[in-house]
């Protein structure tokens, strides 16, 4: 009787491809980094021409880092198409970008695995009436402060700071993942399904006020821009306008005008670093805010800005300290879940949602080494009954 061959158990190029690109490498890296000869060999994998003999695929997991099933993983592929919105800065390279898009693909497809054991907050983010065609137009910044106040309103929140926004977010259905980063050009990115978002942060050692923004940013891009089509973000205008608008977004939400105004009884340094604590915001952000708002003049606000950089204040400002650390927890909290209950085994885990354990520490906000921990095993040998 001859053995049949598992059908699910079909090299997927595609999956090499995207295990390439998250990994920052090239076609030709990969291919030296293999001992491949040439690197239209590789392309040939790549492109379904061909299959990759096992030393060779044995290689490649080991330069990838990623587990066999992972290659054969036909039943969940991650959906690395269509727009990724980013807060980048302007030297984020199309291959940081493409690393980031991948990463939020398999955000998803981790939330989605978790999402058949556990019950997670519904999004109850609504949708606006912008853009519904595809095609975008610009929106008029009152509008946005009307959406910033709606949302507000929507969850139940006052007009006064918002302490910790990742909560506030996860709370309400949006799932936040802050992975720790060496290269801080890209500050955040987000994609949704229906109304269901998904932000990652960049780098985890970013200054609190900064993710908070970030995360804000990412979530006027959901409430404005969720019908823009491709062609239109593509758009190098088009897209600084969306950028723009998220920006003002993020600032109406998080400083809202009557409360902010009302506070902000003097426009001096000192003043704004007063309420730092208080509105768990930059100063840099509340000089933006208050020139918005019209509470200073371009005047005013140039003179600030110069200060701002005469003290050396633009990358690291005084009283960082006292802001209170963003930190998700939903994801860590539905691993520990299945752990803790004997659902999932540490290692059922991470061999069923066929990725390397560092990216599903990553990504879930698990400390670095939670899956090497020895699972402890059961006992074998006990007394006898007298």
């Amino acid at each position: 009787m001859g053995v049949k061959n598992n059908p699910n158990k079909i090299f997927q190029p595609k999956k090499l491809r995207e295990a390439r690109e998250v990994r920052g490498l090239t076609v030709r890296d990969l291919a030296q980094d293999v001992g491949l000869g040439s690197h239209q060999a590789l392309s040939k994998y790549e492109n379904g021409k061909s299959l990759p003999p096992a030393d060779v695929l044995m290689k490649i997991m080991r330069v990838l880092d990623l587990p066999y099933s992972y290659f054969f993983d036909e039943r969940i592929r991650e959906d690395v198409g269509g727009i990724v919105y980013f807060r980048s800065r302007a030297n984020a390279t199309a291959k940081l970008k493409k690393i980031h898009k991948i990463k939020v693909a398999w955000l998803m497809k981790l939330y989605n695995y978790f999402e058949g054991f556990l019950d997670f907050p519904e999004s109850d983010l609504f949708e606006t009436q912008l853009n519904r065609n595809g095609m975008f137009t610009p929106t008029h910044y009152d509008e946005i402060e009307k959406i910033a106040s709606n949302l507000r309103r929507h969850w139940n929140l006052n007009n006064g700071p918002i302490t910790d926004i990742t909560h506030l977010f996860e709370k309400h259905g949006i799932v936040v993942s802050i992975i720790s980063g060496e290269d801080i050009s890209i500050d955040a990115c987000s994609k949704w399904v229906g109304n269901k978002l998904f932000i990652i942060v960049g780098n985890d050692r970013a200054v609190p006020s900064r993710i908070k923004f970030s995360l804000a940013h990412e979530l006027g891009h959901y409430l404005i821009h969720k019908h823009v089509k491709e062609e239109e973000f593509n758009k190098k205008d088009v897209y600084k306008r969306m950028e723009d608008e998220a920006n003002h977004f993020a600032s109406s939400f998080l400083l809202p005008a009557q409360t902010f105004s009302d506070e902000l009884v003097s426009t001096s340094l000192d003043y704004y670093r007063l309420l730092k604590e208080r509105w768990q915001v930059s100063m840099q952000m509340m000089i933006y805010r208050s020139r918005e708002l019209d509470i200073i003049n371009e005047h005013q606000s140039s003179y600030l800005w110069k200060l701002i950089a005469r003290k050396g204040w633009r990358i690291k400002e005084p009283n960082d300290e006292v802001l209170l650390k963003e930190s998700p927890s939903i994801l860590k909290e539905a691993v520990n879940l299945l752990v803790d209950n004997d659902v999932r085994t540490k290692k059922q885990l991470y061999e069923e949602i066929k990725l390397n354990k560092r990216d599903i520490e990553a990504l879930t906000g698990l400390p670095k080494g939670y899956f090497d921990e020895s699972e402890e095993r059961g006992k074998i040998v006990s007394f006898k009954r007298r």
